[in-house]
């Protein structure tokens, strides 16, 4: 092979000179030597060419036609000739061909940084296989944990937000630079100590984005007192969707009843009733002896929410999940059916075939049964049966923008609204939330809170007060464009990295590959725009 070729196809080879390339048990080894002439000094920096001896290193290198590749590489070992100097000799090094300490070339190096970031232990080492170059999966942890964490100026807008290392047992915090997106930090923990420390040590965030948490609105307030915190705007409509959820909880009798033949919910029955039964008794028990929330969720072993929801509920049945069965195949071709026949169209067979020209499935015996049924009310003219809907679903209905709805789901809230007067107070008072958002005048909150307390609904004014607790955090969620969206997506990237791990890394290399994953993608993304911040909120979502 000429000289010009092989530089070509390696030109980290281009500063040393090649002996011979020969093919050696399926692996190309190539005999090279340094050239003669001075080098700088690892210690002071001072050139020498005061040769001391001669010694050979074996470099791994990127496969070649399928064939890994090593380097066998004789380089000098040099006299230092400045005096002063902490070295007495040193080793040479070929830039591009040799790192100290090191067996393998920078650039696979490189690769094999990008493999244990991406997959770490054993998928990284499998994948390498096939990139012929062979490590073990600790070698790759080893390599992950010891990349540098990329260099960030400290943001002026940072974001924090919680994610689940083990679901309502232990969480941990998330720390993104909202203009960049990129993660910053991650704990192991949500207390507030390692916030405040991390913001007293940067000084220049002005603006800091978060849920309504109150153990990160004391730690901001301790440790960047002169950040804007901003309460997110997603945050503010979940919370006000787990309200609305309790308030038609306690109004499962206002809810319409199905209609003979209709789909009923499952009822509550076996080991699921039992275990509710028991935790609402419990619960209630610790209450009357005056043990706080927290104490009881510590001796019980459960989530806090989970023991406020048994605490709020009168009956344990109001605390207990229900699961709606799947709706019958005819279903979403009733309203059709009930039309057609108020225009006088009364045969089956030509029924069925509109509705087959419209996607139904099924067959002309399952029209004709339906008709037979419900014979009474397409006489009348009446609407198709509202099929039993579950609290999660008309909790759903309700804070839905009207014009999402189709006829069949507008025409239920219509006659929810008629059948129970707090239920649409409920309604105007979502809707009324929502505008607050899309409007963004913080005098709307204000009077939204007024009027919330006037109506006197239980849930909503514990919502109203929470507001009252944190209210600059939520005017400026209304008036500044910052969300914490960002963060929902890294905490999704995180969640996708600790899943890859089984769940048995540790919170030091989970922190690293998030950190290291996410400026990897970056890096090789194109720039976003101008406009960096995503607005997910109620305008969104209603």
């Amino acid at each position: 092979m000429s000289d010009e070729l092989l530089v070509l196809l390696l030109p980290q080879l281009s500063p040393v000179v090649v002996d011979s390339v020969v093919v050696l048990d399926d692996t190309v080894v190539i005999t090279a030597r340094t050239r003669d002439g001075s080098t700088s000094c690892t210690g002071c920096g001072d050139d020498s060419a005061w040769e001391h001896s001669r010694y050979q290193r074996h470099v791994a290198d990127e496969a070649v036609g399928g064939r890994p590749v090593r380097i066998d590489l004789t380089v000098r070992r040099l006299y230092c000739e400045n005096p002063h100097c902490p070295k007495t000799t040193f080793a040479e090094q070929v830039e591009g061909l040799t790192v100290r300490y090191q067996r393998r070339t920078p650039a696979l190096q490189a690769v094999v940084a990008e493999v244990a970031v991406a997959l770490a232990g054993k998928a990284g080492s499998r994948l390498l296989v096939h990139l012929h170059h062979t490590l073990s999966w600790a070698t790759l942890l080893n390599c992950v944990m010891a990349l540098p964490d990329p260099s960030a100026p400290t943001p002026m807008v940072l974001v924090v937000d919680d994610f689940a290392l083990r679901r309502g047992r232990r969480y941990g915090t998330l720390l993104v630079d909202a203009d960049s997106r990129l993660p910053i930090e991650v704990w192991d923990t949500r207390e507030a100590e390692p916030l405040t420390a991390w913001l007293r040590a940067h000084e220049d965030v002005e603006v800091v984005c978060r849920d309504g948490s109150s153990t990160y609105r004391r730690a901001i307030r301790a440790g960047a007192p002169q950040a804007v915190q901003v309460s997110d705007r997603f945050h503010l409509w979940q919370g006000l969707g787990r309200k609305v959820y309790e308030v038609i909880a306690g109004h499962r009798g206002c809810l319409p009843d199905p209609e003979p033949g209709a789909i009923a919910p499952r009822g509550l029955g076996g080991l699921t009733a039992a275990r509710t039964r028991r935790l609402h008794a419990a619960v209630h028990a610790l209450m009357d002896e005056g043990m706080a929330i927290r104490a009881i969720a510590r001796h019980l072993d459960l989530d806090r929410n989970a023991v406020r929801r048994y605490a709020r509920a009168t009956t344990w049945q109001q605390a207990a999940p229900t699961w709606p069965q799947r709706a019958g195949i005819l279903a979403p071709y009733q309203s059709h059916l009930h039309r057609r026949w108020n225009e006088g169209e009364h045969n089956i067979a030509g029924l069925f075939r509109e509705v087959a020209a419209r996607g139904f499935a099924g067959s002309e015996g399952t029209v004709r049964l339906y008709v037979s049924t419900h014979r009474k009310a397409l006489d009348a003219g009446l609407p198709p049966p509202a099929p039993a809907r579950s609290v999660f679903e008309v909790s759903r209905l309700l804070m839905s923008r009207p014009e999402h709805l189709d006829e069949d789901q507008r025409t239920f809230v219509k006659h929810l609204r008629n059948r129970c007067p707090e239920l649409a107070t409920l309604h105007d008072r979502i809707h009324s939330f929502a505008t607050v958002f899309t409007e963004k005048r913080i005098t709307l909150l204000d009077r939204w809170i007024t009027r919330v307390k006037t109506d006197g609904i239980p849930q909503l004014v514990r919502y109203a007060n929470g507001l009252l607790d944190d209210l600059d955090a939520v005017r400026a969620g209304v008036a500044l464009p910052h969300s914490s969206g960002v963060a929902e997506g890294r905490v999704t990237d995180l969640k996708l990295i600790k899943r890859q791990m089984a769940g048995k890394a540790g919170i030091p290399l989970l922190r690293k590959r998030v950190i290291l994953v996410a400026h990897s993608r970056r890096t090789r993304q194109q720039p976003v725009g101008d406009n960096l911040w995503m607005t997910t909120g109620p305008e969104n979502l209603v």
